[in-house]
């Protein structure tokens, strides 16, 4: 079932790679939500681990990058992750949060890419399978990703890296995949596209 036109319609999910302008603002609404989320949740964890990982902001960030990746491509997660970043630079909800445009917008752009793939490939595909498959794919980015931040941006040693690169693969896989799923549903449930 797909959401088109202010109507639910029974057609095929498509990942779209022209957005209109209700695209656009429905991005920009995603983006909004995950940054005052994000501020929220970025300032818990620096609580619960003393600044040194963000798996809630971490989770929150990428559901949305999945959701809006799944719904309107590379361009609608592009827009959602940098509104997110902005309003994270806004209320300095994490000290590097002036990376978080450039490393997010990759992760954007391979989760809304990923999404026309499928669409090509596996045009029946359920919504669960494309989801899941393009958290796989953000899964894999995160080896560099995890590496970049940690090693060459902190400048921290390598057996951190090899301690967090298992923690953030598995934040991509299960909270972020099964939040962004519900994200989904709660939406075709709501009826009327935003």
């Amino acid at each position: 079932m797909s959401l088109k036109y202010g109507m639910v319609v029974d057609v095929e999910n498509l990942t779209k790679l022209r957005l209109g302008m209700r695209d656009i603002l429905t991005s920009m609404i995603f983006g909004v939500t995950a940054g005052v989320l994000a501020s929220i949740l970025e300032r818990v964890d620096a609580v619960i681990t003393g600044g040194s990982a963000t798996p809630f902001g971490y989770s929150n960030t990428y559901a949305w990058v999945l959701l809006s990746a799944y719904l309107y491509g590379p361009f609608g997660a592009l827009i959602m992750t940098e509104v997110q970043a902005l309003i994270g630079l806004l209320t300095a909800a994490n000290p590097l949060s002036w990376l978080w445009p450039a490393v997010n917008a990759v992760f954007a752009i391979a989760a809304g890419s990923t999404a026309l793939i499928i669409q090509k490939a596996r045009p029946k595909s359920s919504a669960k399978i494309r989801i899941m498959t393009m958290s796989v794919a953000l899964a894999l980015l995160d080896v560099p990703a995890v590496y970049f931040v940690v090693v060459l941006v902190l400048s921290l040693p390598m057996i951190v890296y090899y301690f967090a690169l298992p923690m953030y693969i598995g934040l991509q896989l299960v909270p972020a995949t099964l939040l962004a799923y519900l994200l989904l549903k709660a939406l075709e449930k709501a009826g009327p596209k935003i």
